[in-house]
């Protein structure tokens, strides 16, 4: 049986702007720690507002212990 796409399972990466915002923000992350710089396009109001529900429901559960 073939499994299905990562894209198609997890919640937060099908809705397509929402799935763009958080590759662009794992890439340029994971390049800034290599010390390059990377720019993307601004994001529109909704997908930015759905990103910061991401990053807020995420930063409650992280344990920086």
């Amino acid at each position: 049986m073939k499994k299905k796409p990562l894209k198609e399972t997890n919640p937060y990466l099908r809705d397509p702007g929402l799935r763009e915002a958080l590759i662009n923000l794992s890439v340029s992350s994971s390049t800034a720690v290599e010390g390059v710089r990377t720019k993307y396009p601004k994001l529109s109001k909704s997908v930015e507002k759905k990103l910061k529900a991401v990053i807020a429901v995420h930063e409650s559960l992280a344990s920086y212990e």
